[in-house]
């Protein structure tokens, strides 16, 4: 038989048992065991992720992770990270630490390799120590990220599932509102809040117990953010009026459209206020 005929065979039985033991169920089960425990999560940005990714940016808070445990991705962060990597802006790298690594295969090659001496034992142990270094770096390692990849994703997924399912939960538990049986509490009616940029700007509007319009005021100046003082006064001026028109009809409900994020701040706003 030629050199490379033996060779070749030889690579082809290194393969197939390298196959084999990767197949062998205890043992993908220790190996899932420690790399689950031990396993690492690195990130760090592509050069156009490098550009894009500011301080500003929702993937700013996964730009650069070193080493963080998959056992603590316990929230949508991996989604996040995910999406980043679909989009070129970061690379991920899931990996064991070289010392787990070492420590793993200094394990194995304990259980797999013989004790007894000779000639014929020592070359089939460097054989065997051959065979373990490509099942646990080309095919259970390889393996194992993709089963954390598809771990994290369920996890994340389900975290943001809980969320969505409490808040959904939060509003569809609230009571309706119920009128008061006193007169004089019903005569107090709804003041209902709408946000608005420009003119003739955020609008409160009193309604009577029965729904029909009582007065109108327009705030202008309510949701300015400005350091400038002529914005600061205008905006201060507004807020004694809101105060004033709190202050004279007394409303038992205040009712804030949801049209857009902006609506969080005209609550803020008047909970500043009143």
């Amino acid at each position: 038989m030629s050199i490379d005929k033996f060779t070749l065979l030889m690579y082809n039985f290194l393969f197939q048992a390298a196959v084999m033991l990767s197949s062998e169920i205890p043992f993908r089960k220790y190996i899932r065991t420690i790399f689950m425990d031990k396993a690492l999560v690195s990130t760090n940005p592509t050069l156009e992720g490098n550009i894009a990714i500011d301080s500003f940016h929702e993937f700013a808070g996964v730009k650069w992770l070193r080493d963080k445990p998959l056992s603590k991705f316990e929230d949508y962060q991996w989604l996040l990270i995910q999406k980043a990597e679909e989009e070129k802006l970061l690379q991920v790298k899931i990996h064991l630490p070289d010392h787990t690594i070492n420590e793993l295969t200094m394990t194995c090659n304990d259980a797999y390799l013989k004790d007894s001496e000779g000639i014929s034992t020592r070359l089939w142990n460097e054989q065997r120590k051959l065979i373990l270094q490509d099942v646990i770096s080309n095919f259970l390692l390889p393996s194992m990220e993709k089963e954390a990849r598809v771990l994290l994703n369920a996890k994340a997924k389900n975290c943001v599932l809980m969320k969505y399912a409490m808040q959904l939960w939060n509003r569809v538990s609230v009571a309706p509102h119920l009128k008061d049986v006193n007169d004089t509490v019903q005569q107090k009616g709804v003041m209902a809040c709408c946000w608005r940029n420009g003119k003739p700007g955020t609008t409160f509007v009193m309604l009577d117990s029965g729904g029909e319009l009582v007065d109108v005021m327009h705030a202008r100046s309510l949701t300015l953010r400005s350091q400038q003082i002529i914005d600061q006064q205008s905006r201060k001026n507004d807020q004694q009026c809101i105060l004033r028109f709190l202050t004279t009809y007394q409303p038992q409900v205040i009712v804030i459209g949801a049209g857009n994020a902006s609506c969080l701040r005209l609550r803020e706003d008047i909970n500043e206020v009143s």
